[in-house]
């Protein structure tokens, strides 16, 4: 495969495998542009990476660039694509991801901020549906992770997340102007923000398409001097640290709403009520136990029994979730698999119960390898095996 030896391998950037699938990739840079992204990340190095890993996930996220990509390597895009057409397939999904993580929701000043050239796209701004916001006008909810261990789930855990969110400039009062700007009305549009264009004229009919106004962007005004904190935009985006109660026994994926978080922001300045929303929505992982594992509400121990003792039976100590041991009495003739179950030592329930679930032991055959045996050892094993133990 050729490879132009001047840019690095898309899959790198992103740090996925040539075999990641679309979602994998989606999820690399959703992470990736929330670290990068320049309107958060202030080192000198993060508006380059950003453009980095928008371009890799522009390239592959679509199958045709993929393929080329996969056979050609970069060799394979150039020439066919131009810079604005590396990017046009995946403008939408990007804003989405974007505007899902709390930064601009403009997809042409994204791309004319940092990539020095326009789409040529109207506004995009995505319905919920009805969901997350008031009128119908609430975006898609913003989705953190965070992680806790077991050990979390039994006792519940208080921990600070970050949420970005968009709030109104408190520079320009979410106008987009500076104090003393004149702000006049678009005369192209005549203030509404729409201009009208004919399609098409026939005896059936006219057809017409209405489009957000390109001189205003849609706004129905023009700005002379654009606020400097906000880069005309009428908001500025903020990372805040919001303290979280995990409530103990949640299952792994569980989903919490985040009252009070989110955006609130005047899009179009104080002389309009479209103002844009979303809720915050905690995803709860809980990271695997080197231990123990998960049933609902109870877990499970595997206890590694020598052979001898569970033919003549014995005591053995088993590891509790919560701390210290449990001596389990082993009956004697106790078979591998046998299930043995400790009341009440399992995780708190949440399905309107209450109490704790259990803690069931498994327990298994120790079997030692030959070179941990002594010359004893394997003499006796050697004898119960003639013997038809």
């Amino acid at each position: 495969m050729s490879k132009n030896n001047s840019k690095p391998d898309y899959y790198e950037v992103l740090g996925v495998s040539r075999n990641a699938s679309k979602e994998e990739i989606k999820q690399a840079y959703r992470r990736l542009a929330l670290k990068y992204h320049p309107d958060r990340n202030k080192s000198p190095d993060a508006e380059e990476k950003f453009k980095l890993i928008s371009e890799a996930y522009a390239v592959l996220s679509d199958d045709e660039k993929r393929k080329l990509y996969d056979m050609y390597g970069h060799a394979g895009l150039e020439g066919r694509y131009t810079s604005e057409e590396i990017f046009k397939g995946a403008k939408f999904d990007i804003d989405e991801i974007l505007k899902d993580l709390g930064f601009d929701l403009d997809f042409d000043r994204i791309f004319e901020r940092f990539f020095g050239f326009s789409m040529g796209s109207p506004f995009f701004w995505q319905e919920s549906k009805g969901r997350g916001g008031r009128g119908g006008r609430g975006r898609e909810p913003l989705l953190i992770d965070v992680e806790i261990g077991l050990e979390d789930v039994l006792h519940g855990k208080r921990m600070e997340v970050e949420v970005p969110t968009i709030v109104q400039c408190s520079t320009c009062k979410g106008t987009g102007a500076m104090p003393d700007s004149r702000i006049r009305t678009c005369s192209v549009c005549k203030g509404t923000g729409q201009v009208k264009r004919v399609i098409e004229q026939s005896r059936f009919g006219t057809f017409v398409s209405i489009e957000p106004c390109r001189e205003c962007n849609g706004k129905g005004r023009i700005v002379e001097s654009p606020c400097i904190a906000c880069n005309g935009t009428g908001r500025v985006r903020r990372i805040e640290r919001v303290e979280v109660s995990i409530p103990a026994g949640l299952e792994d994926g569980t989903m919490l709403r985040l009252d009070g978080h989110g955006s609130k922001s005047n899009r179009y300045g104080r002389d309009s009520d479209a103002v844009d929303e979303y809720d915050v929505y905690i995803r709860v992982r809980v990271k695997p136990h080197p231990v123990f594992k998960r049933s609902n509400s109870d877990i499970v121990y595997e206890a590694k029994v020598s052979f001898p003792r569970l033919v003549l039976g014995g005591d053995v100590k088993v590891p509790l979730l919560d701390g210290g041991y449990y001596t389990l009495k082993i009956p004697p003739g106790t078979q591998p698999d046998t299930v043995f179950t400790i009341k009440g030592k399992g995780l708190p329930r949440h399905d309107g119960y209450g109490g704790r679930g259990d803690q069931l032991v498994k327990v298994s055959v120790k079997v030692p390898t030959p070179s941990t045996l002594s010359e004893r050892q394997k003499r006796l094993l050697e004898e119960l095996e003639r013997e038809g133990v």
